[in-house]
């Protein structure tokens, strides 16, 4: 009957809140009150409780409940100095513990800083815009939503002069002029004028587009004035929630995505972050990445029948494997020729000689970095007792498990959940 009452009747419910704020402060004093005053409380207590609870109460007796107990409160309870900034204190304590205890059980924030899961989680990514005249820099309010809602910025910076490249100055923090907040700012410097750019993303060389990132080398090296130096935009990883209550009931499942700490990771791994990776494999299993692209497990193929594989292996067996698209899985057989492929592409397109060099060179290097453990379709990874394999799904632009081996169970925080920004076809589930 009282649930009830207090649903209907607002009177009812601010003779409850009444009932738990005095309550409260005779528990806090309990220890400093004589023993008649908590008494007398007490009994006040007791009988405006059974007033309020009370559906043959009338209204007005039920006012003159209130402010009887309102009166003993008044009269033995001690006041507290500063009394609204304690009240605002205690909220602001209630608040942050809900918070820490929500991302602590629940569900904890994690940013996809790169582009090893792309296209299934995507990281930042940049388009060069100073050959598409089509693409118009967003102004005002536009801007503002763009970045805010769909996590894309726009960075335009035109040469007042001629010069050459010089590079760019270490990122600093600072107060972005004209926006909110603080950022992350570098200088560019073209010939003997630098120009700043505000709000930069995580690695301006390359996001800007001012170098390529496999030769390290200017894309264009020399500007007239008014041409724009930069010309781009940059999309925001994905944000989400790592979801850590499942894997306290059940064990994580192959093809799903889970989240590890690298603290105590092998050296190959950076230390103090986060990792995200797609499970392929469970303690003693017996691994191998065929040259069809497959994953083995004791001899069995995965394929896209699997749960969790559906996209992943749903790859057209006659293209090249390409970054942030679905692939399947290399191994360093596979890895080699699909990069000496693309190294053979640019022959006749203008790049000289010492950087296609560099560049064969950096691609040896991302060779050995990326098949450790896979070096050919043959070869067999027996995962450890009590440990967990994962592959990242842009399968050419990944460093995991064929690198850094597996993971011991105890590292592993929870599975990916949800995608909480930006605000576009990304967002969900």
């Amino acid at each position: 009957m009282y649930l009830l009452l207090w649903l209907v009747h607002r009177r009812v419910r601010k003779a409850a809140e009444l009932h738990g704020i005095v309550q409260k402060h005779l528990d806090h004093q309990r220890d400093v009150l004589p023993g008649k005053n908590v008494s007398e409380i007490e009994a006040g207590l007791a009988a405006f409780r059974e007033a309020y609870r009370n559906p043959h109460t009338r209204g007005a007796d039920l006012k003159s409940a209130a402010n009887q107990i309102e009166d003993i409160a008044h009269r033995w309870l001690k006041p507290y100095p500063f009394a609204p900034y304690r009240e605002n204190f205690e909220s602001f304590l209630g608040t942050a513990v809900l918070v820490f205890a929500f991302k602590t059980f629940f569900a904890t924030p994690m940013e996809i800083p790169t582009g090893s899961a792309q296209p299934t989680f995507y990281g930042i990514t940049a388009d060069d815009l100073r050959q598409r005249p089509d693409v118009a820099i967003p102004t005002g309010l536009r801007r503002y939503w763009e970045k805010w809602a769909k996590g894309t910025s726009y960075y335009e910076v035109i040469a007042k002069a001629d010069g050459e490249l010089q590079g760019l100055t270490s990122p600093t923090k600072q107060l972005a002029f004209g926006k909110l907040g603080f950022g992350k700012r570098v200088d560019v410097v073209v010939g003997n004028v630098s120009y700043p750019v505000a709000w930069v993303p995580e690695s301006p060389q390359v996001h800007l587009k001012l170098y390529d990132p496999m030769t390290r080398q200017p894309v264009q090296s020399s500007f007239k004035a008014g041409e724009a130096i930069i010309r781009c935009r940059v999309r925001s990883g994905d944000r989400l929630f790592v979801e850590r209550l499942t894997y306290n009931f059940r064990k994580p499942r192959r093809g799903e995505y889970f989240v590890f700490q690298s603290t105590g990771m092998p050296e190959e791994v950076t230390q103090g972050t986060h990792y995200i990776k797609r499970l392929v494999a469970f303690g003693g299993e017996k691994v191998r990445i065929g040259d069809d692209r497959h994953v083995y497990i004791n001899g069995r193929r995965l394929d896209a029948a699997d749960p969790g594989f559906e996209r992943l292996y749903s790859f057209d067996p006659a293209m090249t494997p390409a970054d942030s698209v679905y692939s399947g899985h290399v191994n360093g057989t596979a890895y080699q020729k699909a990069l000496a492929e693309g190294l053979a592409r640019t022959a006749g397109t203008g790049m000289d000689e010492a950087r296609r060099a560099r560049w064969a060179t950096e691609l040896a290097a991302g060779m050995a970095h990326v098949t450790r453990y896979f070096p050919d379709g043959q070869t067999e990874y027996t995962v450890r007792p009590n440990c967990m394999l994962g592959f990242g799904d842009n399968t050419m632009s990944s460093s995991d498990g064929r690198h850094w081996g597996d993971v011991p169970r105890e590292k592993i925080i929870g599975k990916a959940w949800l995608v909480m920004w930006p605000f576009t076809e990304r967002w969900g589930w």
